[in-house]
């Protein structure tokens, strides 16, 4: 049934808050599907999370450290403030690995398209909606359960706006960016730093004088970021930027960073990532060094440099790149209005998204189902002083989180005290070799064998599995070690 003329008029006044209705309700689907189909949160790093949420909380007020292991002294505070506050103001923790972290990437969206919306227009605002809609590497990093690295790129959204506004506020939220995370911390000083060099050497060409007088606020600033920066980092100086160094002369060794290669996103989200290039290209021909584009030749730099994380930097080049793809969306639908060319321009939206969909359910969770019901059942009952020992490097993330005041050890984290060949001849030696390796150990020690362990070894571990070390508890998957001295 065709629309009335009152109605079309009606439609085409309300159309941006029409579609931006529709884009943020999509949104709301896409990161909320894994809450209501998996009962296990997404991604590798949820239980680093929940055992750096609870432990931090014990250390309220925030930034008194409470005794944690020693790689969780590595990540930065910024996030962990808040969290506690949540915390200690009665929020589950389980809610900021729940339903609080599904929504976030949503509200990030929203945030990053109402800045664009007041920069580049109300309807370019609303398709920022739609290409976070389309991104599979936005997804990615929500599955992954990036938290730092949303929390600070949200900071950072707010602080380009505010310093095009000229606001001061822009001191505090830089200083949450660079508190928050490394990465988009280095980010956005790289970015700010460029963009006020070019304002600065812009303006002398013309007037030296008024050039100081804009440059130097603007400096000040920066300097006062830096130095609460540094100051907000004293407490995990060592861990979380000294032990980074020497990874930056590791050459092609270098660290890439727990992420998809950037050939994977040119496979599967070409579509967008050539609608970035062009909305690039067009905000280039009308100004240049902005915040926006330096961040995202920035983050370009890193990833085809093979820079430190320059995997994960692609999540950044990606975000940024989402407001330019917006803008190529809206320059092709205004240039080309025959219904042929918006229909092309559509269908290669429609391919975006049936492939960003197709993805989708390969994100699932690391744990299986019954290892997170049997972690959680044991949670509860767990000796004070027990250590557990987790028998793969995926699992054992999750015992680390749900069981945050236990000993644990894996291979290659937290308590391991073997090297690899030593946890091959653990699992494949004799039951003198087990008997041997456990001597190391005293009091309480279970041995926590997942489905994941099962699965991968096979009968390879018939002889470690029937060993009498182990003797099996009421809990599933847990043994207690009974041949220790």
């Amino acid at each position: 049934m065709l629309l009335s003329p009152y109605q079309r008029a009606w439609v085409a006044k309300h159309t941006v808050h029409i579609l931006s209705a529709v884009f943020l309700l999509l949104l709301l689907c896409k990161f909320f599907w894994s809450f209501f189909h998996y009962s296990a949160p997404l991604g590798y790093d949820p239980g680093f999370y929940r055992y750096l949420f609870i432990r931090h909380a014990d250390g309220f007020p925030p930034f008194w450290l409470a005794p944690m292991d020693g790689w969780a002294k590595g990540h930065p505070l910024g996030l962990f403030f808040f969290s506690t506050l949540l915390l200690k103001l009665g929020v589950p923790v389980s809610w900021l690995l729940g339903w609080i972290w599904n929504l976030f990437p949503v509200v990030l969206a929203a945030v990053f398209a109402l800045v664009i919306g007041k920069r580049e227009g109300k309807m370019t605002g609303v398709l920022v909606l739609l290409t976070a809609l389309l991104s599979i590497a936005y997804f990615d990093g929500f599955a992954a359960m990036y938290w730092k690295t949303y929390a600070s790129l949200l900071w950072c959204v707010a602080t380009y706006r505010l310093i095009e506004k000229k606001s001061w506020w822009a001191i505090l939220t830089g200083i949450l960016c660079v508190a928050t995370h490394h990465q988009t911390g280095l980010l956005f000083g790289l970015a700010f730093g460029s963009w006020l060099f070019t304002c600065f050497i812009g303006d002398a060409r013309t007037n030296l004088r008024a050039a100081f007088r804009t440059f130097l606020p603007f400096f000040l600033g920066g300097c006062v970021i830096v130095l609460i920066g540094v100051l907000w980092y004293l407490p995990v100086w060592k861990d979380a930027i000294l032990s980074q160094l020497p990874a930056l002369l590791k050459g092609e060794q270098i660290s890439g960073g727990s992420f998809p290669p950037a050939l994977f996103y040119l496979q599967t989200e070409g579509i967008l990532l050539a609608l970035g290039a062009v909305g690039f290209a067009l905000s280039i021909k009308r100004e240049r060094f902005t915040l926006w584009q330096l961040s995202v030749l920035w983050s370009l730099l890193f990833v085809v440099a093979r820079l430190l994380f320059y995997r994960r930097f692609f999540l950044q080049l990606d975000f940024f790149l989402l407001p330019f793809a917006a803008i190529a969306i809206r320059a092709f639908w205004m240039r080309f209005s025959r219904p042929v060319y918006r229909g092309v321009l559509v269908c290669a939206l429609l391919v975006q998204a049936a492939i960003m969909i197709s993805v989708m359910p390969l994100r699932g969770p690391m744990t299986d189902p019954a290892d997170f019901d049997a972690i959680n059942t044991f949670a509860d009952h767990i000796p004070a002083d027990a250590l557990i020992i987790g028998l793969d490097n995926k699992t054992v993330t999750q015992l680390r989180g749900w069981l945050p005041y236990a000993r644990i050890a894996g291979p290659g984290l937290f308590d391991n005290a073997w090297t690899y060949s030593e946890w091959e001849t653990f699992l494949m030696g004799t039951h003198e070799d087990r008997v041997r390796m456990l001597s190391i150990y005293s009091g309480t020690v279970y041995i926590y064998v997942s489905q994941f362990f099962q699965d991968y070894y096979g009968e390879s571990v018939a002889g470690f599995m029937s060993d009498p070390c182990f003797t099996p508890t009421e809990y599933p998957r847990f043994f207690t070690v009974s041949c220790l001295p």
